[in-house]
Order: C-alpha cells, then sequence, then structure tokens
C-alpha cells in the first residue's frame, strides 16, 4: 500500500484539525502531513474540524476526538472509501 496522507487547511487547524494532525502522526509516524493555504471546503471549514486523507477522503466530525476516532479507523481500516464531497 502507498504511503498515507492526511491534509489539513490552516483555516481549521483553531477547530481542532491541528490537534487531530498531531494525534495522528505520533500514532502512526509513517503518515505524511501536509497544511495548506485552502483545500476548496470553505462552506464545511468554519463549522467542524475536517481533514482529508489520501487526497480524496473528506472526514469531518463534530469535535476533535470524534474527528480522530474517524481517521485513525480510516488508516487502519484496509478497504475503499467514498471520494470527498464536491466542493
Amino acid at each position: 500500500m502507498a504511503k498515507r496522507k492526511i491534509e489539513v487547511c490552516v483555516s481549521n487547524v483553531d477547530l481542532g484539525s491541528g490537534t487531530v494532525v498531531a494525534r495522528i502522526l505520533a500514532e502512526f509516524p509513517d503518515v505524511k502531513a501536509k497544511r495548506w493555504g485552502c483545500l476548496g471546503y470553505c462552506h464545511r471549514c468554519v463549522r467542524n474540524p475536517f481533514v482529508l486523507v489520501d487526497d480524496t477522503i473528506f472526514i469531518e466530525a463534530a469535535n476533535v476526538d470524534e474527528l480522530y476516532e474517524k481517521v485513525r479507523q480510516e488508516l487502519l481500516d484496509d478497504h475503499e472509501t467514498p471520494a470527498a464531497p464536491s466542493k
């Protein structure tokens, strides 16, 4: 399997996505992380913490702990996940 990656919008970091990325990197040191100025999900970015996994898997949650668990599970799972919602 190719190296996994998670991406985060810098505008979403204050909602907790930065904390989730830090926790994920501590648990999965082989995961690559990237911060972007904008990922194009502005209408969702202002409401809930989210990350983009492997360029296409959009994961959001109501809070940091829920997002962490969802991202962690995605990284542990070895199955295809639906593509990210349209921007």
